[in-house]
């Protein structure tokens, strides 16, 4: 009976540890680097949100993160999202294409896997 409930013990133990799943948030060494793209095309004027542990847009419009895009020489932008975790974010991106002269939109599931810097980008469509 004891080598019953000892094994038992080990088992629960065990699987516990073996479904851990990483936490998203702040806290970590990972440094995010956010493009929106229309038509292949970088977007101008691009405003990033990131939810944490998320893999969908969140059904309240509630993220964790606000970041507006940081224009550069080429006339685009991008936004920079430093000291993220390991997990599972949602990102979504809302701006302005001036070809079309309409506001566009779009996002995306994203895992961190290793925190590191990594290029994202999030393809965006015209808002109806």
């Amino acid at each position: 009976m004891k080598t019953i409930s000892f094994l038992l013990l080990v088992l629960v133990i065990v699987s516990l540890g073996c479904n851990k799943k990483e936490k998203a948030g702040f806290g970590g060494n990972a440094n995010l680097k956010l493009m929106a793209k229309h038509h292949g095309l970088l977007i101008d004027s691009c405003t990033f949100y990131l939810k944490f542990n998320a893999t969908d847009a969140p059904a309240d419009g509630v993220y964790d993160v606000t970041q507006n895009g940081i224009k550069y020489s080429a006339g685009n932008s991008y936004a920079t999202i430093s000291g993220l975790k390991k997990g599972d974010y949602y990102i979504y991106g809302i701006g302005w294409d001036p070809s079309i002269a309409s506001q566009v939109s779009g996002g995306i599931p994203y895992t961190i896997t290793d925190e590191t810097a990594q290029d994202v980008i999030v393809a965006v469509t015209e808002v109806h």
